[in-house]
């Protein structure tokens, strides 16, 4: 009998032992949701409760930043204020692990918030141990170009200066860029688990974007040729909180998720599962690239730059497109098939190759 009362003891201190106490915030893991442009928590859907109902030992405290976007007086320095100050009015006196989860603009508010957060030596830096962004347009969307075009009296859920610094080829895009082959970006997520996700449209009906609004090679960081910043995937979904064509939101996770792991079809809390958790109970669901790609060129040199290829799919466009000052951009479409190509780009009397890889961006100056 003495034995049987020891054992049932022991067992109960284990299973006391896994549970969160709000006093033991070393346990705790605080995930922090960032919506993009034109949204809000919503585009989430279930995820908190379904990390509560599947993952209760974790000790995950979920958490939501919302942002005014949509007010054309607002850019994305601003939300980047705002940012720092839920973080700091939320953590700094927390011991916490912290994720973050953040889908289209807030990955850009993710990243250029760590960044200030090195720059001024602020400790909460530290405390981030995982990143995971979704369809973050880091390299620019041409969506964001025709959006700015058409204006916000008829698009006014869209912020005009939001819009703006997510155009191809924007200040803040070749900020981005230059960020990302940096030392000092390296520096800063040398401590991470930096993931990154790019959905594709499935069927790919458009070719415009892949998740009809940004496309792989701009949602993934990693610039050709240089040492990989983030694990990246790229999945079935897109860009919008609802189904298009049969194919799942990137962000939404539905009442089904909550009712079965095998009937949930979002893959990106499938991934966040395997990196973060390491207990995977959803399926994740690859999606075949579109094989688009995309140059930029920084070059005091005036163009036209020419563009061909034997791997490279015809089309209207043969040269790269001048954007503003030196910049110079080029989006282009592999062979069905093909992951790779070397683009062979003439100015003038002189010929160049650089080499492409699909889904992927590469940046280049002369």
């Amino acid at each position: 009998m003495r034995f049987l009362v020891l054992s049932f003891l022991f067992l109960f201190s284990i299973s006391a032992s896994a549970t969160c106490s709000t006093s033991d915030s070393h346990k705790s893991h605080d995930v922090v949701f960032i919506h993009g442009i034109a949204s809000n928590k919503g585009a989430f859907g279930h995820w908190a409760e379904y990390l509560k109902k599947y993952h209760p030992n974790e000790c995950i405290n979920s958490h939501f930043f919302e942002y005014d976007t949509g007010n054309n007086k607002l850019n994305l320095e601003d939300f980047i204020q705002s940012f720092d100050s839920y973080m700091h009015k939320n953590f700094e006196h927390s011991n916490s692990k912290i994720t973050i989860v953040a889908h289209s603009q807030g990955g850009l508010i993710t990243m250029f918030w760590l960044k200030s957060m090195d720059e001024a030596q602020d400790p909460i830096r530290h405390r981030v141990k995982n990143i995971m962004t979704m369809a973050t347009p880091y390299y620019g969307a041409i969506i964001a170009n025709l959006g700015y075009s058409l204006g916000t009296f008829v698009l006014p859920i869209l912020g005009k200066k939001e819009l703006k610094n997510m155009k191809i080829g924007s200040k803040k895009v070749v900020e981005t860029l230059e960020f990302f082959k940096s030392s000092h970006f390296k520096d800063i997520i040398s401590d991470k688990n930096f993931v990154t996700i790019s959905a594709t449209l499935a069927p790919s009906i458009f070719d415009i974007e892949g998740d009809f609004a940004v496309a792989p090679f701009s949602s993934n960081p990693n610039i050709k040729n240089e040492q990989e910043a983030s694990t990246h995937y790229n999945i079935d979904g897109v860009h919008l909180r609802f189904r298009l064509f049969g194919t799942p939101a990137t962000t939404l996770v539905s009442k089904y998720c909550l009712i079965s792991p095998a009937r949930c079809e979002n893959s990106s809390l499938a991934i966040f599962e395997k990196e973060f958790l390491g207990n995977q109970k959803v399926k994740i669901n690859y999606a075949k690239d579109i094989n688009t790609f995309a140059v930029y060129l920084r070059t005091k040199e005036k163009g036209p730059f020419w563009v061909h290829s034997n791997n490279i799919q015809r089309g209207l466009r043969l040269s790269f497109i001048h954007i503003r000052d030196d910049l110079y951009f080029y989006k282009g479409y592999l062979i069905d098939g093909d992951t790779s190509a070397e683009l062979i780009v003439s100015h003038g009397n002189r010929t160049s190759v650089i080499e492409v890889n699909s889904g992927q961006t590469s940046y280049l100056t002369h």
